[in-house]
């Protein structure tokens, strides 16, 4: 009995015709797909962060980068120097000509990362309690030679006192003339350096 004999084998022919032939070209989509997925993921979550940023998230992403930053009041008063401290609603920076300036929030008109930082996220949120008055409340006992921003004017002189709302300031020249100025219409204040 005769068994059969197997037909020869044919050898695999690649061609065009062979999916093998397009595994590369499929690689290579597959990568750009996935670079154009990954892009798209990255801006839908900056524009996330962007839209839960806040002044205070802001300030300290800033304070941890201990980098100069440029904030602009409402009074139109320029203040650079690293962020030190973020408050429940002011800023705190070191500008090594003057001292530590106190700005509240609610003066913050821009804030400018050195050139060449990257913007922060701002989208953290800030669980600290000490506000500006605290802060003035906190600082008067020292006696600080202060400069103290209300709109255009600017005053230099000892702080003397501060209550929640005014601070009591011996202004600089022969007679130490003493002023009271509302907290609420400060807009920064410069503790000066000795």
């Amino acid at each position: 009995m005769e068994l059969n004999p197997r037909p020869p084998a044919e050898p695999v022919q690649i061609g065009t015709g062979d999916p093998m032939t397009a595994l590369p070209t499929w690689i290579a989509d597959g990568r750009v797909d996935e670079a154009v997925n990954a892009r798209g993921r990255q801006r839908w979550l900056e524009r996330q962060a962007a839209e839960e940023a806040t002044l205070a998230g802001v300030l300290l992403d800033l304070a941890e980068r201990h980098r100069p930053v440029t904030i602009t009041t409402t009074g139109g008063h320029r203040l650079s120097g690293a962020v030190t401290a973020v408050g429940a609603d002011f800023g705190a920076l070191r500008d090594h000509r003057l001292g530590d300036a106190l700005v509240p929030s609610s003066r913050i008109a821009i804030v400018r990362p050195a050139p060449g930082d990257g913007l922060p996220t701002g989208d953290r949120t800030v669980s600290v309690t000490r506000t500006f008055r605290d802060a003035m409340m906190e600082l008067a006992p020292e006696r600080p030679d202060c400069i103290v921003a209300v709109g255009a004017e600017q005053l230099h002189g000892e702080l003397r006192a501060a209550s929640p709302e005014l601070v009591a300031l011996a202004l600089d020249g022969d007679r130490r003339e003493l002023v009271h100025v509302s907290v609420a219409a400060i807009d920064h204040v410069i503790a000066l350096q000795r």
